[in-house]
Order: C-alpha cells, then sequence, then structure tokens
C-alpha cells in the first residue's frame, strides 16, 4: 500500500517540476538565483466513494459484499447513488431509506407442522429483519432489469420502489395477504398484566 503511494507522489512531482536559472544581468549582481514553478497543472480525479456511516447504509454494504471486497461493494452503492441522484434530483440517501422502508414487510410466514398438516404462522420481523428482505429483494429485482451496469439496474429498481411501479412491492403485498389468510394459525398471548 505505501509503495502505491509513494509512486503516485513521484507521479504527481514529475508532473510539477520546479526549474532553477541562473541569470546575469548586470555586473552589480553577478550572480542572481531564481525559481521559476512552470504552470503545469494536472488534475488528478479520483473516484472517491462517499458512503455515510449509517446503519442502513453499512448493511446495503455487507449485503452486497461479496468475497469479503468491501471497498467494491461500497463503490457500487456510491456509484448507484450518483446515478440515483441524476434521476430523482433528491439527496440520494434519504430516497434509498424511503425506498427500503416502503419495500419492507412487517411480517414472515414460518411453516411448523401441527399433527399431519403443514401451517403457515404469521411472525413479526425485527427492523434490521425487515430492512434485510427489502434489500435482497430489490437486488434480486434489480438482476432482472435491461440496465447495462449493476449500479444502473439498482439506481433504477430504487427509483421504481419509490414510484410504486416495483415488482419488489407487489412480493411484500403478496406476503402480507398470505399472513393475513393464515392469522387463525398466529400464536398470540391475550394475557397482558403484569405479574
Amino acid at each position: 500500500m505505501s509503495r502505491f503511494l509513494v509512486q503516485n507522489l513521484r507521479a504527481v512531482n514529475s508532473i510539477r517540476p520546479s526549474i532553477t536559472l541562473r541569470t546575469l544581468t548586470t555586473e552589480a549582481a553577478a550572480t542572481t538565483t531564481t525559481t521559476e514553478t512552470p504552470s503545469i497543472t494536472a488534475t488528478i480525479q479520483l473516484n472517491e466513494t462517499t458512503v455515510p456511516n449509517d446503519s442502513l447504509v453499512s448493511q446495503i454494504v455487507n449485503t452486497l459484499m461479496q468475497d469479503g471486497k468491501k471497498a467494491r461493494a461500497q463503490r457500487l452503492v456510491s456509484d448507484s447513488m450518483r446515478h440515483l441522484q441524476a434521476k430523482t434530483q433528491q439527496e440520494p440517501y434519504a430516497v434509498l431509506a424511503g425506498a427500503i422502508e416502503e419495500a419492507s414487510p412487517l411480517l414472515k410466514l414460518a411453516s411448523s407442522k401441527k399433527g399431519s398438516k403443514v401451517v403457515h404462522i404469521p411472525t413479526a420481523l425485527r427492523e434490521r429483519q425487515r430492512r434485510r428482505r427489502a434489500i435482497t429483494w430489490i437486488i434480486d429485482a434489480s438482476a432482472k432489469r435491461n440496465e447495462k451496469t449493476f449500479e444502473e439496474r439498482f439506481a433504477a429498481e430504487i427509483y421504481d420502489v419509490t414510484q410504486g411501479t416495483s415488482s419488489v412491492l407487489q412480493k411484500k403485498l403478496q406476503q402480507h395477504k398470505q399472513a393475513l389468510a393464515n392469522r387463525a394459525n398466529a400464536q398470540v398471548n391475550y394475557n397482558t398484566q403484569n405479574r
């Protein structure tokens, strides 16, 4: 890593050399040394991955990460947020948080056997579980899109969720309908008195 930084510093210094000239003007000033720096400026544009330190964004990055390549996952999220900002003209991380919240299911269906029958029991999800389901659904739906890069597909899917036209919202609605149909199997504690 340090060798890479040293090479970059050498490259920057080779772009802006300083030239020392000796000029003889008059007999009073026999030797005058002047240092002139030519106005050669190089613009090195670094693609910085600006990912805020947020639990939601961290969960998205960790869900996208493959083979431990977290920097690559952060770059994907950052680039997709640039595409989303260009599409919506709004702050992209606020749009992302709203889309994830909108796509998050409230319940899951757990299967269990009662006698010889398999019954589906609706169970409430915690916040992190809700977000995880929404993130994986959005990633799966974006994989089926026609855009060229993942960043464009992910941003377009987030935009569709905010517009209400995504298949992720249909999936959430379907899961809620199934939970409503199986609400008789829910294990609810009616004893609310403190003992």
